[in-house]
């Protein structure tokens, strides 16, 4: 069994599209999704089907990160897909990801290729934050000349992105990972309302001694919209805000260790 874990917030429609993407593209075991619906407010309908099963939890808006924490602790599956509601999984997506942490324990989070609905490829992977892409990522001149070597390098602009590659880092939106290697508590760090949780759980994955892989036979669609480019919008707020945790945390911002990971038999 895999656990499809989601978070949803005033965002039924776009969790519809996510679980007709599960149903129309069966695997071979069962596919439990566990939504934390952070709108008790909104009462969601959703499609079924026979190799689906569907769990919602209410809460009363507790965060991404700990509305996936809910989730996880009610989860059955050996692997865990979390996944945004905006996020349709591609054919035969589900087995890739959960075969490739089957084979390799030297991997604890599998990131997948993303592309935008057009078919436009995503920048989904990332190199761990330094001061120059912190500061040019907050800058109101972003996006106004060319995008600087540092910051395209941050955005692993020079990779292939057909070919699989360890990373620091990749978006929340979409990553699978074993159930058996987070506590049962759940994965993320719940002092981050919002954004950075994902930052953070890759870099506890490093640190614990295992790889972050980007594999682009893994594959979704994500129709992103980045709301925390706005300094001045509340996501822009909540993004800043879990910025300076992060720093607090790390105590500044850490790169990928250096020491050896744990490598398959």
């Amino acid at each position: 069994m895999i656990s499809v874990l989601t978070v949803n917030y005033h965002s039924g429609d776009e969790l519809k599209g996510l679980i007709t993407s599960l149903c129309d593209h069966p695997r071979r075991d069962e596919i439990e999704v566990i939504v934390c619906n952070n709108s008790p407010d909104e009462t969601l309908t959703l499609p079924t089907c026979a190799n689906v099963t569907i769990k919602i939890i209410e809460a009363d808006n507790p965060g991404f990160g700990a509305g996936i924490n809910l989730a996880f602790q009610q989860a059955r599956g050996d692997s865990i897909f979390i996944a945004n509601p905006d996020v349709r999984v591609l054919p035969e997506s589900l087995d890739r990801a959960t075969e490739q942490l089957a084979r390799d324990v030297s991997v604890g989070i599998v990131l997948p290729q993303i592309r935008y609905p057009d078919g436009e490829l995503q920048p989904s992977v990332r190199r761990f934050y330094t001061l120059p892409v912190v500061l040019y990522a907050r800058s109101p001149f972003r996006g106004i000349r060319r995008t600087p070597g540092f910051f395209r390098e941050y955005l692993y602009e020079d990779i292939d992105r057909a070919a699989p590659a360890d990373v620091d880092w990749g978006i929340g939106a979409a990553m699978f990972l074993r159930r058996a290697d987070w506590p049962a508590t759940g994965p993320f760090d719940e002092r981050f309302f919002m954004y950075f949780e994902d930052v953070d759980l890759c870099y506890r994955t490093w640190h614990a001694g295992r790889r972050v892989a980007y594999c682009p036979d893994v594959q979704c669609i994500h129709a992103h919209q980045r709301a925390s480019r706005k300094a001045l919008s509340a996501a822009g707020f909540y993004h800043f805000q879990s910025l300076l945790r992060f720093v607090t945390k790390h105590r500044g911002l850490p790169q990928r260790p250096t020491t050896p990971v744990i490598r398959s038999a």
